[in-house]
């Protein structure tokens, strides 16, 4: 198995009611890539994969698959397995039968379907419980055997709608790691959607934000955290999201809630803050904060140290921490060359 490259050209896609989800979309997913498409709700993503997989057609534009123009091939013609986030599975079969189902159906011969059942069953760590029915399985292993019915297809290409939202926040955990460790032993090509960004940033190799049908940024996760291109994706990247703050000038400064430091110590080269702190909230090893700033703006800070709810403080954050977007939103420049002064 082999991962496949994936081309999205100028891709259009109108609903019968005229609603257009996305217009002129563009992307390329290296093949044997670890891609997750991230954003909120409603932005695309479940529409982009539907398409790649042939489960829609798109209005306009073209689907390029391994070299191959798929954009009008059967999905069963396109060399990819969708896990969606329901499972899918067939309640009455058990799970060698729900993972041989398909195989039959494409024609493989019974010696092949013994073979490769029980290579996926190993891999997924399912051997155990190939006799049982759907019923008799946690969450994450009916999840795994959505995942052991797309491998035994031998797919260049992987598409996952959401796979591990029904799960809870542990076993969530668990099988991202899972995923991880079949990503690396396949070599597949895989596509991954959640609204989840902490998912994305410890899932993917490359990130798409995604949003109102748009890109907002494409990148590593290194580069989508530390150098966002606008304020969508500093907003919605990062626990807490990056705080934005307007100034007199147009200019909105951008900083994370981590790189708030409390006091004003001298010689540094930092803008400073007065505030009081409306609300507290414990996480464990550290609190996060919500802060109402002298001008009325608000902002997150995030600390190890517990700190009143109603004490008035002075914050300060270094201008190297700082990032600058104009008043649409596009990351303009290093805040040093704007002569940043307190918001």
């Amino acid at each position: 198995m082999r991962g496949a490259m994936i081309s999205i050209r100028n891709l259009k896609k109108t609903y019968p009611n005229g609603f257009t989800v996305m217009e002129n979309f563009n992307l390329e997913i290296e093949p044997g890539s670890f891609t997750v498409l991230v954003g909120p709700s409603g932005c695309g993503k479940t529409t982009l994969i539907r398409l790649i997989s042939g489960l829609e057609r798109c209005t306009e534009g073209s689907i390029w698959i391994a070299g191959k123009d798929v954009t009008r091939c059967e999905p069963g013609d396109r060399g990819v397995a969708v896990v969606f986030q329901n499972y899918a599975l067939y309640p009455h079969m058990t799970v060698e039968k729900n993972i041989s189902f398909g195989l039959r159906n494409f024609g493989y011969k019974k010696d092949e379907i013994k073979k490769i059942l029980a290579e996926v069953l190993d891999l997924v760590g399912l051997t155990e419980h190939a006799k049982k029915k759907p019923s008799g399985l946690s969450g994450g292993q009916r999840q795994r055997v959505a995942l052991a019915r797309a491998i035994s297809k031998s797919p260049d290409v992987f598409l996952m709608d959401e796979p591990l939202s029904n799960l809870d926040a542990p076993l969530r955990a668990q099988m991202r790691d899972e995923l991880a460790r079949l990503h690396r032993k396949l070599g597949a090509t895989f596509v991954y959607i959640t609204h989840d960004q902490a998912e994305a940033m410890s899932l993917g190799d490359h990130i798409a934000v995604m949003d109102d049908g748009r890109i907002m940024q494409y990148g590593t996760p290194e580069e989508i955290y530390d150098t966002p291109a606008n304020v969508f994706t500093a907003r919605f990247i990062g626990d807490p999201g990056m705080n934005i703050l307007p100034r007199k000038d147009g200019i909105y400064l951008g900083f994370r809630g981590q790189k708030v430091g409390v006091g004003r110590p001298g010689g540094l080269d930092c803008i400073f803050i007065e505030g009081t702190v409306s609300s507290r909230e414990h996480l464990g090893d550290a609190y996060r904060y919500r802060v109402t700033a002298s001008d009325g703006s608000q902002f997150e800070m995030r600390r190890p140290e517990r700190v009143d709810v109603g004490r008035r403080l002075d914050m300060f954050v270094r201008k190297s921490d700082i990032y600058a977007f104009d008043e649409s939103g596009v990351r303009v420049a290093d805040v040093k060359t704007l002569g940043a002064a307190a918001p």
